[in-house]
């Protein structure tokens, strides 16, 4: 299959939403092309370069840009909203237009049922709304409940799309296609972020309290 490719210092997962705002010439031309062809575009992690300018080299694996949305703004700019498809290899890059575009292979992932990857994602669930609660107390945010997925594949994704982390260590986690492993991985990163978060809000609910304490 050969598609578009969308070099960006970002990771798509899976399900997550991507929106973008295109304004260079080649982009300009890509999307619309796709829009024509009604097709979809790969999204894949800058390696080297950068996102404006002379072609980035992009990372192997990447995910499936669905269009979803389409503002059209002057001059042939855009703002779209994407979903994220599928996860992708690139087999073969193919330079023919001013944009990248690649032969690639669809990935399949391994969804595993046993019992230890269930306790895994119950696990995480629990991280990560501890994790979504700190975070709404760091930023002032009104508290709410989030519909997590029940799949283990999906609620990696979920949580891999959403953790606090460099792009990278994203990376890492698209590539990995066991959602046992990846949910794994996700608990480790997910507590770090807890226990830095705690710390964050102590000092903050500290300060506001020094702060009661010299008004009276």
């Amino acid at each position: 299959m050969e598609i578009p490719i969308f070099p960006l210092n970002t990771v798509l997962f899976p399900g997550a939403t991507l929106p973008l705002h295109i304004f260079e010439e080649r982009y300009k031309q890509m999307i619309a092309q796709c829009l024509e062809d009604q097709h979809s575009f790969g999204v894949v992690l800058i390696r080297s370069g950068g996102e404006v300018g002379a072609t980035a080299e992009p990372f192997d694996i990447g995910a499936i840009a669905n269009i979803s949305n389409v503002e059209r703004l002057d001059d042939g700019k855009m703002n779209l909203i994407c979903r994220g498809g599928e996860r992708f290899r690139i087999v073969k890059t193919i330079a023919d237009t001013p944009y990248l575009k690649a032969e690639v292979e669809l990935i399949e992932t391994a969804t595993e049922s046993d019992p230890a990857t269930t306790d895994l994602a119950d696990e995480a669930t629990t991280l990560f709304a501890e994790y979504t609660r700190l975070y709404l107390a760091v930023t002032n945010q009104w508290s709410r409940t989030i519909d997590l997925p029940g799949d283990p594949q999906t609620l990696g994704d979920f949580i891999g799309s959403r953790l606090p982390v460099a792009p990278r260590t994203k990376q890492k986690l698209l590539e990995e296609l066991s959602a046992a492993t990846r949910l794994d991985m996700e608990k480790r990163l997910l507590g770090a972020a807890i226990r830095q978060m705690t710390s964050q809000v102590r000092t903050a609910r500290d300060a506001r309290w020094h702060g009661l304490a010299v008004m009276n």
